[in-house]
Order: structure tokens, then sequence, then C-alpha cells
């Protein structure tokens, strides 16, 4: 008989941890963080929370994890786009209420978006380079396999050719051993009468 630990994992704990790991990714937060809250929301130990998260309950939640990083992603870039929006609009509605810190603010966020896009567009273009050539070494090597093809189909044909016409040697050769055969006996079968 199986004994049950007073301090097994239900399915409802196991759920609860799913919950506030997911809302922590939601959040950006750290898993470190959702393990000490799973811990004092369940009564165990961030280890405890930590071991069963990444054994056990991980596996179940894939899904949910990958939309919980796609959340994450869009409430950051929504956030950054209203810091911009708001400097822009700040700048725009009043001039007194610009500071050169909110200007030096916008500036380095636009600086580092536009160097975000160009290391982009660097890799984008080193990739296209690479598809590239790429697709020029498959054209060669289409067109010499098209050649080799070419030759092999010649020669098949030409050793079909020859194989044709060996056989047909040997076929008359056959013949002609049966006749000259068949001569022969017919030959010596008189002789054998007279004697």
């Amino acid at each position: 008989m199986k004994t049950m630990r007073q301090d097994a994992w239900t399915a409802e704990d196991d759920a609860k941890l799913a919950d506030i790991i997911l809302r922590h990714i939601r959040e950006g937060s750290t898993q470190l963080a959702a393990f000490e809250e799973g811990a004092q929301v369940l009564k165990r130990t961030p280890a405890a929370c930590g071991y069963r998260w990444n054994a056990c309950v991980r596996k179940q939640f894939l899904a949910a994890i990958n939309m919980a990083k796609l959340e994450r992603k869009e409430h950051r870039d929504s956030s950054k786009d209203d810091l911009a929006v708001e400097g822009v609009v700040s700048v725009d509605a009043s001039t007194e209420s610009v500071t050169w810190n909110t200007v030096f603010r916008f500036l380095r966020q636009y600086r580092h978006d536009f160097q975000v896009l160009q290391a982009r567009v660097k890799v984008l273009e080193r990739d296209w380079d690479i598809a590239r050539i790429e697709v020029e070494r498959l054209r060669r090597d289409k067109t010499e396999l098209i050649g080799q093809l070419r030759h092999l189909s010649e020669e098949h044909q030409v050793i079909s050719e020859d194989y044709r016409a060996l056989l047909n040697i040997v076929d008359r050769a056959r013949k002609r051993q049966l006749t000259d055969d068949t001569i022969t006996d017919a030959y010596r079968s008189p002789n054998k009468g007279d004697k």
C-alpha cells in the first residue's frame, strides 16, 4: 500500500503555482520572485516551488507560457510607444512642461530604436547575401547534375545498343551452332546405316 505524504502536491496547488508564475512572466518579473510568492501562498519553500515547477508543472503549461511571454512583449512594446508619444505630446502641448531630461530621454530612446533597426537590417542583409550565394551554388550544382545526367543517359543508350548487338551475335552463333550440329548429325547418320 502506497502512503501519501502529508505535504504532497495537489492539482490545485499546481494550478495556483502556475497562475502565480504565469502572472510574473506576463509582468516581466523573475521566476525567483514567482517562486517566493508561491512559497508564501502554498506554505512551502521557494526551492520546493521551483523544483515542482521545473520538474512537473511547466511541461503542462508550455502554451500558456508562450502566451504570457507574448503578452509581456506586447506590454513592453506598448509602454515604449507610450513614453515616446508622451514625450512628443508634452512637447506639442506646452513648451513650459518640457524638460531637458524628457527631451534627452526621448532622443536616447529614439537613437536606441534606430540602432536596433540598423542591426536588424544588417542581419537581414547578411542573411540575404548568404541565401543569394546558396541559390547561385544550387543553380550551378543543378546545371552540373543535368550535364552529368545527359552524359550518363547517352552512355546508357550506347551500352544498351552494344548489349543488344552482343545478344544478336550470341543468338546468331547459337543458331549457327545448332544448324551445324544438325547438318553434322544428318551427315553422320547415313554413314552408320551403311556399315
